[in-house]
């Protein structure tokens, strides 16, 4: 028996399902190397396959880097989530005002909220002596 006798049996065993993917391989092989019109429609076929698998293996690294990344940011929720619950945990909930002023720290909230709304006044009223310092400064 000829080589070509050898591959077309192979090929007629391709067409009815029953070669092994190993076999597969060899009639591709040898399918890719010949010039025979007689494989023409397996060389198709078989390179139809291949660029099939090489598109669905693809997908399946892409799939694969996609779920690898909704992992990666889920995980990062959670962890930003819980680092923050830790942080406020020892906080306490009701406002506190504290003003550092001069090196001194008040923290009655009634003096400061006069203090800002003196400060405020000041600066809706015109100009306030620190406006008029950045003024000069910039006009030299």
């Amino acid at each position: 028996m000829t080589e070509k006798e050898e591959y077309t049996m192979l090929m007629q065993r391709y067409w009815e399902a029953q070669t092994t993917p190993e076999e597969e391989q060899v009639l591709a092989r040898y399918a890719a190397q010949t010039d025979d019109p007689a494989f023409a429609e397996i060389r198709a076929v078989l390179g139809y396959l291949s660029i099939g698998r090489e598109i669905k293996a693809r997908r399946g690294r892409r799939v694969r880097l996609y779920s690898f990344a909704a992992a990666a940011a889920s995980i990062a929720i959670v962890v930003t989530l819980s680092l923050s619950l830790l942080m406020n945990r020892g906080h306490r909930t009701d406002d506190l005002c504290i003003r550092y002023a001069y090196g001194v720290q008040t923290t009655d909230n009634e003096a400061i909220m006069a203090s800002v709304a003196s400060s405020l006044a000041d600066f809706f009223a015109g100009e306030t002596p620190a406006e008029t310092q950045l003024i000069e400064m910039f006009q030299r």
